[in-house]
C-alpha cells in the first residue's frame, strides 16, 4: 500500500489555506462498496448556499431584452409588415370554428385566475414560500412596468410608434398586454414549466389568453410578443435578483457517490466554492487523500459574457465558453487522461461519476505542497524552474496546451518535484499559436518570480533558443491568461525586458508578426462611437442641401476660406520641423501633413497625426527615441500655444469698444464649470496619481529635447510660429464661412468657438471628431449670435473644407509617401 501524502485533514500550502494542491501518485483502488461508512464526517462549511443567483438567467434576461428591442424596431421601422402579419393571424384565428374559441375564451378567464392560484397552493403544499413571494413581486411589478409604458407611448409617443403598436391614434388595442405578460413573469419565477403538468397548463392557459386578445383586437401582434418577452424577461431577472433555490447535491451525497466507485471516506471536507463548483479534500478509509471537484449544473452559463468578448476579440480560439456541466466534465477527463497518457507530472484522475441529476465530480489524487505563487525567487531553485519547464515541454510534445501556466498552476512537492495543476483549461490537438503562447505564460509566470534572467536561461536550457524563442511573437499581455495579465501589468518593464531577452538570443534579428487580437478594446468603442457619430452627422446634412450650401455661400470668401485652409499645411509643416533639429525637407514635411488628413479619416485625430509624424521622422533617419522626443515637444508646445490663444481671445471677445472687460455670460459659466471639474477631479487622489504618473514620464522625454531646440532660437521661432499659423489659418476659415453666409459675428468670439471645437475634437475618441466637433462649434457660433441656420451651414463649410476634401488629396500623399519610403 502506498504510503499517504497527507495526515487526514491537513492544508495543503496555498492561498488562504486552500487545500486544493495535488499531485500524483499511485493509489490503490479499494474494493467497491455500496454505501459510505456510516462514520464518514461531511464538513460542508457554508460552500451550498441557500439560494443563488445563475449566471443562465441574466443571459437569458439580455436576449428577453433584445427580443423587445428587435420586435419594437421592426414594428417602427417595418409598420406595413408588422401590420399584414397581424392582418394574417388575426384573419387565421377568426377562422377556429366557434365551439374551440368558446373553449379557449373559457380557459383563458378560468386560467387567468385559477393558474396562479393553484400554483400558489402548490409552492405553500411543497414549503416554497420565499418562491411564491417572489413570483408574486415580479407579477406586479411587469404589470406595473407594462401598464405604466403602454400610458406613456400612447400619451407621449410618435404618431408612427403608436401606430406601429397600436391600431393608431384612437384606436381601441393597447400597446402591451400587462395581464398577459405578469402571468409570464409569475410562471418564470414560479418555474412552472420545468414541472409536469403545470407546463402543459401555463402554456395552454397563456396561448389561449393570446389567441383571444387577438381575436378581441386588444392587443397587436408587435405588443403581445414584447408583453410576453418582458414577462419572461422581468421573471428572469426576479429570479436573479432574489436568488432560486439550490438543488445541488450535499456532501453527503458526493460522499455516497465516492463509496459506489469503490473509495468510500472517513472524512469530506468542503474547500472552497468556485465560479462552476465546489472542491472538496476527502479521506479514504486507507487514509489515502483525494480532491473532489464537483461540478453544478446550476451555474451552468457562467462566464458567458466573457466567452463571448474572447470569441469577438482573439483570433486565437477563446478555450471553452460558457460553462456546461457535461461538456466541463468531458473535457476535464480528457485533459487528465491526455496528460497521464503523454507521461506529464499531472494529477491522476481516479474517477468521474454523477452526483444525482444535477451534478457531476471529478475525483483526484491529492499532495501537500507549495505553489510557486508562495514562493520568493531565492526559494526556486534552478532545477526548480528546468522541472517546470521540461513539464510543459512534455505537454507540447503531444500537441497538448496548459492554456493557464500561472503560478497558482505550478506546485513543488515536499520530495522538491514540480507537477502541473489545473490541466483542465488546456486542449489536445493545440494549434502552433496555443503551444507559443503557453510558452510565453510560462515564462511571464517564471520571471516574476525568479527574475527575467533566471527564467529565460532555464528556458533555453529545456526547450533551446529556437524553441524559446517562439514565444516571441506572441508575447502580448492580450495573449496571455487573466491572472499573468493582472500580474504583469505592475510588471510593465519586466515585458520589455523579457522581448529584450529573447531578441538577443536569437540567432538571427528576423522577429514573427503574429496578430492575436481580432479586434481591440478602442476600435470597437470607435466603431460604436463612430456609429452614433456619422448618425448625428447625416442628421445634421439632412437639414441642409449641400448643393444650395455652396451655391448661395460667397464666392469671395470661399476662395479666401480654401486659401487659408491651404496655408494650414505650412504651419503644421513649421510645428513638426521647428522641434527637430535635424534638418528634414520642408515640401516632404508638408506631404506628410497632407497624408495625415487621410489617416485622421480612420482614427482620432491626435492619434492619427501622431502616428503619421512619427512614422514619418523614423523614416527620415530619426533614432525612434529622439523622433518620439521631438512629437511630444511639438505636442506639449502646441497644447500651451492653443491655451494662450483661447485665453487671449476670450479676453478679447468680452473687451468692449470702450475696454471694459464684459465677457458672455455663457463663457464665464462654461470657465467656471470647467475649472470646478478640473478642480474635483485633481481632489481625488486615484485621478491625480493618475495625471501625474502620466505627465512626468512624458516632461522627462520633452525637457531634453526642448533644451536641445532652445540652443537654436531660429528653430524654436519656427516651432512656436507654425503652430500659431497654424491655428490663426484655421481660424481664418472658419471666419471666411461664416461671412460666406453673410454672419456677423465677432472675429475674436469665432476663435473662441474654434479653439474650443478643436479641443472637443482632439478628446473625441471619433475618427476626425466627427459628431463633437461640428456640434460643438454649432452650439458655440449659435450661442455667439449667430442664427442656428447660418451656424449649422457655417460649420459644415469649414469641415468640408478642412476635413472632408482634404482626405482625397490625403491618400494620394499617404500612399506615394509609402511607396518611396518616407513613411
Amino acid at each position: 500500500m502506498a504510503e499517504s501524502t497527507a495526515a487526514p485533514g491537513q492544508v495543503a500550502g496555498g492561498p488562504e489555506g486552500e487545500p486544493e494542491t495535488r499531485a500524483t501518485v499511485a493509489l490503490p483502488r479499494p474494493e467497491p462498496e455500496p454505501q459510505p461508512s456510516a462514520s464518514t464526517v461531511v464538513i460542508e462549511d457554508g460552500v451550498i448556499p441557500r439560494r443563488l443567483r445563475r449566471p443562465l438567467d441574466l443571459a437569458r434576461f439580455v436576449l428577453a431584452a433584445a427580443i423587445v428591442a428587435v420586435t419594437v424596431l421592426i414594428a417602427y421601422f417595418a409598420t406595413s409588415t408588422t401590420a399584414g402579419l397581424e392582418e394574417d393571424l388575426t384573419g387565421g384565428a377568426s377562422l377556429l370554428p366557434a365551439p374551440v374559441i368558446l373553449i379557449l375564451n373559457i380557459i383563458a378567464g378560468i386560467g387567468l385566475v385559477g393558474l396562479p392560484v393553484a400554483a400558489a397552493i402548490g409552492l405553500v403544499i411543497r414549503r416554497r414560500v420565499r418562491q411564491l413571494v417572489d413570483a408574486l413581486i415580479a407579477l406586479l411589478f411587469t404589470v406595473i412596468v407594462l401598464t405604466l409604458s403602454s400610458y406613456l407611448i400612447e400619451t407621449y409617443g410618435s404618431v408612427q410608434l403608436v401606430t406601429a403598436l397600436t391600431d393608431g391614434p384612437g384606436g381601441q388595442a393597447s400597446a402591451t398586454a400587462p395581464i398577459i405578460g405578469g402571468l409570464t413573469a409569475f410562471v418564470t419565477v414560479a418555474r412552472l414549466l420545468g414541472r409536469r403538468p403545470w407546463n402543459v397548463l401555463s402554456i395552454l392557459v397563456v396561448g389561449s389568453l393570446v389567441v383571444v386578445s387577438l381575436l378581441s383586437s386588444t392587443s397587436t401582434v408587435a405588443g403581445l410578443i414584447i408583453s410576453l418577452a418582458a414577462g419572461w424577461g422581468f421573471g428572469l431577472l426576479a429570479r436573479y435578483v432574489f436568488g432560486t433555490p439550490t438543488t445541488r447535491p450535499t456532501g453527503a451525497e458526493v460522499a455516497e457517490s465516492m463509496a459506489r466507485g469503490g473509495y468510500p471516506l472517513t472524512m469530506l471536507r468542503a474547500s472552497r466554492s468556485t465560479a462552476i463548483g465546489r472542491r472538496y479534500v476527502a479521506t479514504t478509509r486507507t487514509g489515502d487523500n483525494l480532491e473532489v471537484v464537483v461540478l453544478d449544473r446550476d451555474l451552468e452559463g457562467a462566464g458567458l459574457a466573457n466567452a463571448a468578448w474572447k470569441a469577438l476579440r482573439l483570433r486565437e480560439d477563446p478555450g471553452k465558453g460558457a460553462f456546461n456541466m457535461r461538456r466541463e466534465l468531458d473535457h476535464a477527463a480528457l485533459m487528465a487522461y491526455a496528460a497521464e497518457s503523454a507521461g506529464a507530472p499531472v494529477p491522476r484522475l481516479l474517477l468521474t461519476s454523477e452526483v444525482g441529476s444535477d451534478a457531476t465530480m471529478l475525483a483526484y489524487e491529492y499532495t501537500v505542497g507549495t505553489r510557486f505563487a508562495n514562493l520568493d525567487g531565492d526559494q526556486v531553485t534552478d532545477d526548480e524552474l528546468e522541472q517546470a519547464w521540461r513539464a510543459m515541454r512534455v505537454l507540447h510534445e503531444h500537441q497538448i496546451a496548459h492554456r493557464s501556466l500561472t503560478s497558482e498552476h505550478i506546485l513543488r512537492d515536499r520530495q522538491g518535484r514540480v507537477w502541473l495543476l489545473g490541466e483542465s483549461s488546456g486542449s489536445v490537438a493545440a494549434s502552433d499559436v496555443a503551444l507559443r503562447i503557453d510558452i510565453a505564460e510560462m515564462l511571464c509566470t517564471l520571471a516574476m518570480i525568479v527574475g527575467a534572467d533566471r527564467a529565460v536561461r532555464a528556458g533555453r536550457k529545456v526547450l533551446g533558443v529556437s524553441g524559446l524563442s517562439r514565444a516571441l511573437p506572441v508575447l502580448q499581455p492580450v495573449a496571455l491568461s487573466p491572472p499573468t495579465r493582472r500580474a504583469m501589468r505592475k510588471r510593465r518593464d519586466l515585458m520589455v525586458h523579457l522581448r529584450d531577452a529573447l531578441v538577443e538570443i536569437r540567432p538571427d534579428g528576423a522577429v514573427e508578426q503574429i496578430q492575436i487580437e481580432r479586434i481591440k478594446p478602442r476600435t470597437l468603442l470607435l466603431i460604436v462611437v463612430g456609429t452614433v457619430a456619422a448618425y448625428v452627422l447625416l442628421s445634421q446634412l439632412a437639414q441642409v442641401d449641400l448643393a444650395e450650401l455652396l451655391t448661395s455661400a460667397s464666392i469671395t470668401w470661399l476662395l479666401i476660406a480654401v486659401v487659408a485652409s491651404l496655408i494650414t499645411y505650412v504651419g503644421a509643416a513649421w510645428s513638426l520641423s521647428g522641434f527637430v533639429p535635424e534638418r528634414i525637407p520642408l515640401h516632404r514635411t508638408m506631404l506628410a501633413q497632407v497624408a495625415g488628413d487621410f489617416a485622421t479619416l480612420v482614427s482620432p485625430p491626435t492619434l492619427g497625426a501622431i502616428a503619421i509624424n512619427l512614422r514619418y521622422l523614423t523614416k527620415s533617419g530619426l533614432h525612434p527615441a529622439l523622433a518620439g522626443a521631438s512629437v511630444g515637444v511639438s505636442q506639449v508646445m502646441a497644447f500651451v500655444v492653443h491655451i494662450l490663444l483661447l485665453t487671449g481671445f476670450a479676453i478679447a471677445a468680452g473687451t468692449q469698444a470702450d475696454f471694459t472687460f464684459d465677457p458672455p455670460a455663457w463663457a464665464v459659466i462654461a470657465v467656471i464649470a470647467v475649472a470646478l471639474m478640473v478642480l474635483a477631479a485633481f481632489a481625488v487622489p486615484r485621478v491625480r496619481r493618475y495625471v501625474f504618473g502620466r505627465v512626468r514620464p512624458l516632461l522627462k522625454e520633452v525637457v531634453p529635447r526642448l533644451v536641445t531646440v532652445a540652443q537654436r532660437p531660429l528653430k524654436l521661432v519656427e516651432g512656436i510660429g507654425g503652430i500659431v499659423l497654424l491655428n490663426v489659418a484655421y481660424i481664418t476659415v472658419l471666419v471666411a464661412c461664416v461671412r460666406a453666409f453673410d454672419g456677423d459675428t465677432n472675429i475674436a468670439a469665432i476663435a473662441v468657438v474654434y479653439l474650443a471645437g478643436a479641443t472637443i475634437g482632439q478628446a473625441a475618441p471619433t475618427p476626425g471628431g466627427l459628431g463633437a466637433v461640428e456640434a460643438a462649434m454649432a452650439a458655440g457660433l449659435t450661442a455667439a449670435g449667430l442664427p442656428g441656420g447660418i451656424a449649422v451651414s457655417a460649420v459644415l463649410l469649414f469641415r468640408l473644407i478642412t476635413f472632408w476634401i482634404p482626405t482625397v488629396p490625403g491618400y494620394f500623399a499617404f500612399s506615394w509617401l509609402t511607396k518611396k519610403g518616407f513613411l
